[in-house]
């Protein structure tokens, strides 16, 4: 294995992954500009150090699913730094009269907002690079369990302060006193709907401890951490939060070797379906008027979704810059969208293409697929929990974006794909599918010699 992860350096250097892993989370999500700038750093210092060791091979699996999808997102990442390059889009109407105005001669670019569209490919940067350290680092299976476990555990923790600041109406995210969602569960994230897909990856991740666990105690442990996980996403109160995070789990129960367990899965999704009983029982039962058609049909992201279609018609081939919806925003919307505050088109495949083009946005989004399959493909194939956790967090996160902005939230971004870069490598054979489980439990006994008659 090299130095990564198998030595003692590597060990070091998982535990540095782990830790930023740990970290990203606390100082709000990592969704502030300072927060996210350092946990950009930790992550290329670590690559450094990977490289340094001489293991920056490792930061891309040599299967060719892995590669396409670097692949694809560098160029994708490529093209956001040309669109920050001056003077390839002089001609667009956002810089006429700007010499006049300001006495400067024009950017030029093809970004609208080309500072923003820099710090975008900076943030994207540092998400590709969160996937290759999960390869290098994490992606071994004794790693990848241990990793599963402390992930796991941290959310469980996390799940217990946000359900706590909860029940005793702080409403607080540490000392800052919260500006919104006061009434819900975010735990240590602003957005509730973000803190949802997270929580339900810790579900995730504590329903593969226990299946790790070695004891009937242990495996209890980690079902009731799950429980307290799933209470921590369900108070969130986010509608396709919850939906996504239901796929999410379900998908669990099937990227395993063998035969679906459909009384697990049936079980799961009784628990699932009745769940949402529990607002009812705790006085919240607004949850539930807030799946009326009517209320539904009413959302303000379905004249939202109109205008940024009508942008990407606009400028579908070049997109107005990675970054530049929120200025964006103030071009494209109408009289039904004049009083509305929007930072975010509330569609993140939506927002890639008014910001990217269509043809980078496809091919975003292609190379996030192809490591979702890969890790789902994995997993069916071996059964190893990160594989199974990572195919997991994908289809959680990537189904919540349709719909929503959760993966523009750095900390959940990370989490995502370090899982997925850490499904380990991709079997070859065919039919692997049908191969067994592993077992975690005991190296069978010696069979005891019999003696001679």
């Amino acid at each position: 294995m090299g130095a990564v992860p198998g030595g003692a350096g590597g060990g070091v250097l998982a535990a540095l992954c782990l830790l930023l892993l740990v970290w990203a989370p606390l100082p709000l999500a990592s969704n502030r500009p300072w927060s996210a700038a350092l946990l950009a750093l930790g992550l290329f210092g670590l690559a450094a150090l990977v490289g340094a060791v001489g293991e920056a091979r490792r930061m891309i699996p040599a299967d060719r699913p892995a590669r396409l999808a670097a692949v694809l997102a560098r160029a994708v990442l490529l093209w956001a730094v040309v669109q920050a390059l001056p003077g390839l889009g002089a001609s667009r109407p956002v810089w006429e009269g700007f010499e006049t105005l300001t006495g400067r001669a024009p950017w030029g670019s093809l970004s609208e907002t080309p500072v923003a569209t820099a710090e975008g490919a900076l943030r994207l940067a540092a998400y590709l690079t969160a996937a290759g350290l999960g390869a290098a680092l994490l992606s071994d299976d004794a790693v990848g369990r241990r990793a599963v476990r402390a992930l796991a555990l941290w959310i469980t923790v996390l799940s217990v302060y946000a359900l706590a600041d909860l029940a005793t109406g702080s409403y607080r995210i540490g000392w800052i006193d919260k500006w919104i969602y006061q009434d819900v569960a975010t735990g240590p994230f602003v957005n509730r709907n973000a803190w949802c897909v997270y929580a339900g990856i810790g579900a995730a991740a504590a329903l593969l401890a226990s299946g790790m666990a070695s004891g009937p105690r242990g495996r209890w442990l980690w079902r009731g951490a799950g429980v307290v996980c799933l209470a921590g996403a369900l108070f969130s109160e986010s509608r396709w939060g919850l939906v996504s995070v239901a796929a999410g789990l379900s998908a669990l129960g099937l990227v395993r070797p063998g035969r679906p367990p459909w009384r697990h899965l049936t079980v799961g999704a009784l628990v699932l379906a009745v769940a949402p009983l529990g607002l009812v029982a705790t006085g919240r039962a607004r949850f539930l008027d807030r799946l009326d058609p009517a209320y539904v049909v009413g959302d303000l992201r379905w004249d939202l979704y109109r205008v940024t279609l009508e942008a990407v018609q606009a400028a579908p081939w070049t997109g107005y810059g990675l970054g530049s919806f929120p200025v964006l925003f103030h071009h494209i919307r109408d009289a039904t969208l004049a009083e509305a505050l929007v930072f975010q088109a509330h569609s993140v495949p939506l927002e890639l293409m008014a910001e990217l083009g269509v043809p980078a946005a496809l091919g975003l989004m292609a190379a996030y697929g192809l490591l979702v399959v890969r890790a789902a493909w994995v997993a069916r194939c071996t059964g190893a929990p990160m594989a199974r956790l990572g195919a997991a967090a994908g289809i959680m996160a990537g189904g919540h974006a349709l719909l929503d902005f959760s993966l523009q939230t750095p900390a959940l971004a990370v989490t995502v794909l370090a899982c997925l870069g850490a499904a380990g490598p991709l079997p070859s054979a065919p039919g692997c599918a049908s191969a067994p489980a592993p077992s975690p439990g005991p190296a069978p006994r010696a069979p005891t010699p019999v003696p001679a008659p």
